[in-house]
């Protein structure tokens, strides 16, 4: 006779309970039934487990020790029930995501903090990764959720379009240009300026405008992300064109929001693996990314517009 979980559970309930009866109520079954299987456990495991005498039944050593087994057996299976519950209930797991760096800062970290809320059980993982890297830990499904710079469609992932907001000025809160409504590229000439490195493709892009127009910015320093930037400007180092995400996460300092009135779609991409269906919390956290995004783009506009 091999051990199976039906004279475990026979085996459970009477030592739990201490009679053959009061196991055959709890498992709505009759007492000969208890009994048999009680049998074909000790013959299962080659050792007698209970004395018998008359109706009663009395577990010997042995019954003892391997009831302490079982029932770690029986606690992890409950266990996997509770946890299992959970996880319907959208109440544990864990999260992978890779992203750009500027949402490492502030939007990501608001997105966590509201879907854990009411979520404790959830553990999020963040890596810190350029585009290229995001779009292939996604498609190789190393991670759950990407959120790339730029709009790219990687092979092998799920994109959506995640951001297209406008890129912003920023500035400190005493600077000459902070007393305009809004600054246009000419006003940029001869300001000390905050780059990014020559390689980013969004410097680039406005740096051909500025070639174009003539205006010539004083650069004082390039930095290669935009929270380095936003760090410089806050500081004081001088003023930057940067997207309002990495800006925002900076509007607790001494600075200055305006909208720049070329317009210079920050792109970004929401990316997920084309050959893993999402699971129900990944679908949820999504959605927390999707309004938090949401609530920082209308406060992005709220402090470009200043107070007269």
């Amino acid at each position: 006779m091999q051990i199976n979980s039906r004279l475990l559970e026979c085996f459970h309930a009477t030592m739990a309970v201490g009679t053959v009866t009061g196991a055959a109520e709890i498992l709505n079954t009759s007492q000969p039934a208890v009994s048999r299987s009680l049998k074909q456990l000790e013959d299962a495991v080659k050792m007698s487990l209970f004395n018998r005498s008359g109706n009663r039944i009395a577990p010997t050593q042995e019954a003892y020790l391997l009831y302490e087994e079982v029932d770690k057996s029986f606690r992890s299976i409950r266990h996997i029930g509770r946890a299992a519950e959970e996880i319907r209930n959208l109440q544990q797991g864990r999260i992978h995501i890779a992203c750009a760096p500027a949402y490492s800062q502030g939007l990501l970290v608001s997105a966590v903090r509201a879907f854990n809320a009411n979520r404790p059980g959830v553990q999020t993982v963040v890596s810190t990764r350029q585009t290229p890297t995001i779009s292939e830990l996604v498609a190789s499904q190393r991670c759950d959720i990407g959120l790339a710079a730029y709009a790219v469609e990687p092979e092998g992932t799920e994109h959506l379009l995640f951001t297209d907001a406008a890129e912003i000025c920023m500035m400190p809160e005493d600077h000459p240009l902070s007393e305009k409504s809004e600054i246009s590229p000419r006003d940029l000439h001869r300001q000390k300026f905050v780059a990014l490195g020559q390689n980013d493709p969004y410097a680039q892009r406005l740096n051909r405008i500025l070639e174009t127009l003539g205006v010539a910015p004083i650069t004082v320093i390039e930095v290669h992300n935009t929270i380095m930037a936003a760090e410089a400007v806050a500081q004081g180092v001088g003023i930057s064109v940067i997207n309002p995400f990495s800006a925002l996460s900076f509007k607790h300092r001494p600075v200055v929001f305006r909208r720049f009135t070329e317009n210079l779609p920050f792109m970004s991409t929401l990316l997920r693996s084309k050959f893993r269906p999402a699971s129900a919390l990944i679908r949820a956290f999504e959605t927390s990314l999707l309004e938090t995004r949401d609530s920082y783009l209308r406060e992005i506009k709220e402090l470009v517009t200043p107070n007269r």
